[in-house]
C-alpha cells in the first residue's frame, strides 16, 4: 500500500507501476474516434505510427486529445466490468475529476484518467496547488463532477486510470480514503470494492 500525502509523486507512480497492465483491443480505441474529425485523425496517426511521426505542432495539438480519448477508452473498459457512467467531463479547461461512475456493488468512484502515446510511460498526477486525487483536490469547489451531485471525498472512492496507447495497455489504482492508492492487479477487483481499506 502506498500512502501519498508525504511523497505523492513516488507513491502514486509506484502504485500504478505495481498495477497489472491489462490489454486493450485496437477496436476499443477505434470505436472512440470520429473518422470525420481532423484532430481524431491526427491522434490516430500518432497512435498508429508513434509520436515521432508527428511534428512538434501536431504533438502539441494531440496532447489534450490523448487524454480525452483515454477517458472514452476508460469508460468503455469499466462499463465492460459492470460500472455505469454517471458523469464525464465534456468541455475544455479541465478542473477536477474526469469521470464519475457507479460500480456493480453500488459504490461511487471518481476517476482521474491519464493517457500517453509514449511506450513504457506512466503519466503522473499533477502537483500544482493541490495534488490530484487527494481529498483536498476532490473537494475543491470548482470540481464540477463532484459539485453536480453534491459529493465529497468522504462519500466516494477514487481511482487513477492510465491508458498507454503505444503499449496497448491500461492500468488502474484505487483509493477508499484518498490517502492510500492501491494497485489493481486482477480484473476481479473491479467487481466489488469491499477489499479496499477504509
Amino acid at each position: 500500500m502506498d500512502v501519498f500525502p508525504n511523497d505523492t509523486v513516488k507513491a502514486q507512480s509506484s502504485a500504478l507501476r505495481q498495477s497489472s497492465a491489462f490489454r486493450i483491443g485496437a477496436g476499443v480505441i477505434e470505436d472512440c474516434l470520429d473518422p470525420d474529425s481532423a484532430t481524431d485523425r491526427l491522434f490516430a496517426k500518432g497512435w498508429r505510427a508513434g509520436p515521432g511521426a508527428l511534428t512538434r505542432t501536431e504533438r502539441c495539438a494531440v496532447a489534450g486529445l490523448t487524454g480525452h480519448v483515454a477517458e472514452s477508452v476508460t469508460e468503455v473498459l469499466l462499463e465492460r466490468h459492470g460500472w455505469r457512467i454517471l458523469w464525464h467531463f465534456t468541455g475544455p479547461g479541465r478542473h477536477g475529476v474526469d469521470l464519475v461512475l457507479l460500480t456493480q456493488d453500488d459504490k461511487i468512484v471518481a476517476v482521474e484518467v491519464k493517457g500517453t502515446l509514449v511506450a513504457g510511460r506512466i503519466p503522473r498526477l499533477s502537483r500544482r496547488d493541490v495534488t490530484q486525487m487527494s481529498a483536498e483536490w476532490v473537494d475543491k469547489a470548482d470540481n464540477p463532477g463532484m459539485a453536480e451531485f453534491g459529493l465529497h471525498s468522504a462519500d466516494i472512492y477514487g481511482a487513477v486510470a492510465v491508458v498507454n496507447f503505444s503499449d496497448m495497455t491500461w492500468r488502474m489504482a484505487l483509493t477508499a480514503d484518498f490517502s492510500a492508492l492501491i494497485p489493481v492487479t486482477q480484473a476481479g477487483q473491479l467487481t466489488c470494492l469491499d477489499w479496499l481499506p477504509r
